[in-house]
């Protein structure tokens, strides 16, 4: 008898243990938390084409928690000083005062936001929900880093987690020719300074984007600089016609002389260009024969 009354208050603590499981199973142990997607900094960034219209990009809203959301969740991203505060703060840690690096501000003529609300659907952990924006990104320069600083103004009731309630969205350019996971080139080739002997020249070569159909580089092998007057004094353009025709011309200050047919093969990516230039600096013309061959 005693042994039975024992197996009877095993079983019953074992259904109980069972029940009080499976309450805590169906509990909230972490709140649900309302976050922006981003990485460091709170930078997120994302590819734009210059493509002679408008593309679209996205705003990542989510949402943390060991349960579902019970019900659908609006959250109201908007542009404010706060966010625009992080901005600053950013280019100051990074740069201090070379000011010519900052970061900048996207101009408000040039984006558009059709919703500013994210709805996070009920019923899946983890939820997550696209704000879509809109811009124009023809005529912005491959030298600047532009920025739209997004934040959460309202989450429902909802905790916002603090560290992740705004996004400094990064505008990435890119073109058929140079995007941001391939704008390196390797050249092959050779140059001939005035009356002096051809020399055989190779290297890596970065590409940006400038338009549509137009990316801009350094002739030859010259080193690549950052300096903005170093770039309007060398670097050069090339438009990449419908045909593939492939016409130079100089990006600033730089002298350019086209030689011969130049042109691009879409199906090797690859750039056949010969050409001569002369710097300000230069007393001579530097004649040059290059391929340029996409590397992904």
């Amino acid at each position: 008898m005693k042994s039975i009354v024992k197996y009877l208050l095993i079983a019953v603590a074992f259904i109980s243990f069972i029940s009080c499981e499976e309450d805590l199973l169906n509990e909230e142990h972490y709140k649900k938390i309302i976050y922006l997607k981003s990485g460091d900094n709170n930078i997120f960034s994302y590819p734009h084409l210059m493509n002679d219209s408008l593309t679209t990009g996205y705003i990542t809203a989510g949402s943390g928690g060991s349960m579902p959301l019970d019900k659908d969740l609006a959250v109201t991203i908007v542009t404010d000083s706060v966010a625009l505060e992080h901005l600053n703060s950013y280019n100051f840690r990074y740069f201090g005062s070379e000011y010519g690096k900052y970061a900048r501000l996207l101009s408000a003529d040039r984006y558009l936001l059709p919703s500013h609300d994210a709805i996070i659907k009920a019923g899946e952990p983890s939820a997550t929900a696209f704000v879509p924006i809109e811009i124009d990104v023809n005529g912005l320069s491959p030298d600047t880093t532009y920025i739209l600083p997004f934040r959460i103004s309202d989450s429902k009731g909802y905790d916002i987690n603090t560290e992740k309630d705004f996004v400094l969205y990064k505008i990435d350019l890119e073109n058929a020719y140079s995007s941001v996971k391939s704008r390196t080139y390797k050249m092959r080739g050779s140059k001939q300074m005035e009356g002096g002997m051809s020399s055989n020249i190779t290297t890596n070569k970065t590409v940006l984007p400038l338009a549509k159909n137009q990316i801009r580089l350094f002739p030859e092998n010259l080193s690549v600089s950052a300096d903005l007057n170093v770039i309007r004094n060398s670097a050069i353009v090339l438009i990449i016609h419908e045909d593939n025709s492939v016409r130079i011309k100089p990006y600033g200050n730089i002298e350019i002389e086209q030689l011969e047919d130049c042109a691009y093969d879409p199906e090797e990516k690859k750039f056949t260009i010969n050409y001569k230039y002369r710097r300000p600096s230069d007393s001579e013309w530097t004649t040059v024969h290059e391929t340029l061959t996409r590397i992904e």
